[in-house]
């Protein structure tokens, strides 16, 4: 049962440090021991030394998550805090060319 791959596009971001742990958790519990969890999500820089249009939009969706649903925008050091709570370690964090968002990538611990 389950998979050797779940996927997760802009779903974690709409829900609180939390929240989206016991998402993950329970992807963790179906997941089998050599899968891989992709989230596809904004990452934001750990730091804001620049702006471009790009980023901006980011950081836009940042404040309408917060806003909205409670939930944010994360950066790779962020997603290196959460998916641990999950049951989860991030192997790498993968930017996508030509895209906002990038490829959080975790293994089950």
């Amino acid at each position: 049962m389950g998979a050797d791959v779940f996927l997760m596009q802009h779903v974690l971001h709409g829900y609180s440090d939390g929240e989206a742990a016991g998402i993950l958790r329970n992807v963790r519990n179906v997941i089998p021991a050599d899968g891989r969890l992709l989230v596809i999500e904004f990452v934001l820089p750990d730091l804001f030394n620049t702006v471009d249009a790009e980023l901006e939009y980011r950081v836009m969706s940042d404040l309408n998550m917060l806003a909205v649903t409670g939930g944010k925008e994360r950066s790779a050091a962020e997603w290196r805090e959460l998916l641990p709570q999950g049951g989860f370690q991030v192997q790498r964090v993968i930017a996508v060319p030509d895209s906002p968002a990038s490829i959080v990538e975790g293994v089950p611990v």
